[in-house]
């Protein structure tokens, strides 16, 4: 009994030898080298593979296309379950989520939309949505979806759901909209290139909205959170701008005819 366990034993360690000194495939040993230290040979390669990805994944996306372009958007949809490629993957979700939105299939879109690797892809497609309900007169369920939106495309979302509060008599609502939008956009990382500049540019946004509402006050906070000056010097005009045409409007309306 001990001789056939030791058999057994000496058996695995053969066939375990046998696989350590197998020679791994070029692939395997690119992998598990720095990229720093490959060889041309194994940089070319790599670039071959990476060539042939994409070209797969556009090929996959392609297929997509002519599937949405026939009016298969079922088809279309099981082309994307799952998605055979990492590359064209953002690109085939937001053309399914986009045909979605158009067929009127709003839970379907927002659930392709959530695959979207891109918070910026992913906020602009469910605002899509969010429009089309305001369109319905659905206010509430469009702030409620307005709430998963990240980035930068929040603030478009949130501007939008404040003019349809104002439009049905919501004025206090709609102002409290934008002020979460403005805390929002402050959040933005003002030390970061691209998002200090976001910023600026959101927050100038907001002040044209909030004008839009009269709320003068609103805009005059959200116009002093503003840094760059490009952006805060056209803020301060609008805000005197209007101002000065509600003080004349004003004037207008008492004197006498």
């Amino acid at each position: 009994m001990k001789k056939q366990e030791e058999e057994k034993e000496t058996s695995k360690s053969a066939e375990n030898a046998n696989w350590f000194d197998s020679k791994p495939d070029p692939a395997t040993v690119r992998l598990m080298t720095p990229r720093e230290q490959w060889t041309p040979a194994q940089q070319r390669a790599d670039k071959r593979a990476e060539e042939a990805a994409r070209a797969k994944g556009y090929g996959f996306y392609e297929q997509l296309l002519a599937l949405l372009q026939a009016g298969d958007l079922a088809g279309a949809v099981r082309a994307i379950n799952p998605f055979s490629s990492g590359h064209y993957h953002s690109e085939a979700m937001q053309a399914v989520a986009t045909a979605q939105v158009q067929a009127g299939e709003l839970l379907a879109a927002v659930a392709t939309a959530q695959r979207v690797r891109y918070a910026d892809t992913k906020g602009e497609l469910i605002g899509a949505v969010v429009r089309v309900l305001l369109q319905r007169g659905d206010v509430a369920e469009a702030q409620w979806l307005a709430a998963t939106v990240t980035g930068f495309r929040y603030v478009d979302v949130a501007k939008r759901i404040a003019e349809a509060q104002y439009q049905a008599g919501h004025g206090e609502a709609a102002r409290r909209t934008l002020q979460q939008a403005q805390e929002y956009a402050q959040g933005f990382d003002v030390g970061d290139m691209k998002n200090g500049y976001f910023r600026s540019y959101y927050l100038s946004d907001i002040v044209k909205a909030q004008l839009h509402l009269d709320d003068v006050a609103g805009a005059t906070y959200t116009a002093q959170l503003i840094d760059r000056p490009e952006h805060k010097s056209p803020a301060l005009r609008k805000i005197e701008e209007y101002t000065a045409n509600a003080a004349d409007t004003a004037r207008k309306a008492t004197d006498p005819a």
